[in-house]
């Protein structure tokens, strides 16, 4: 039995079959990215975008931001980004999930409409509006 420690609170993986750990694991990193998503989006994304960017979004950006993290929250979980936590559960029996990887995610997905260039928003304004 591993044990993952998450924002949820601790979750309990069954590795009788080695296979089905991966699948189990996918679903725990997926709840515990969907949390630290909205978190963000109920009440905290202008502030940490303050913070951590050191910038306001405007309104359509900030729309934007809560969108494209909206689709990150109902993504699935790329094993690539991920195979650090997948390698750490694979070798322990009990890990507590970091936050870094899962807010590098998000903070690229909030970068990518933050900082596009003006000239290209402006046209996605016209084209999308």
């Amino acid at each position: 039995m591993k044990t993952v420690k998450t924002a949820n609170g601790v979750k309990k993986i069954e590795d009788t079959d080695g296979s089905l750990v991966p699948l189990q694991l996918r679903s725990i990193l997926q709840e515990h990215r969907t949390v630290l998503v909205n978190r963000l989006l109920n009440g905290g994304l202008e502030a940490y975008i303050d913070y951590k960017f050191a910038t306001k979004a405007e309104a359509k950006q900030l729309e934007q931001i809560k969108n494209n993290l909206d689709t990150l929250k109902n993504s699935g979980i790329n094993s690539d980004v991920y195979a650090p936590i997948f390698n750490k559960v694979q070798q322990h029996e009990f890990i507590t999930l970091e936050n870094v990887i899962f807010y590098n995610e998000i903070d690229r997905t909030i970068k990518e409409t933050l900082f596009q260039p003006r000239l290209f928003r402006e046209r996605n304004q016209l084209y999308f509006q």
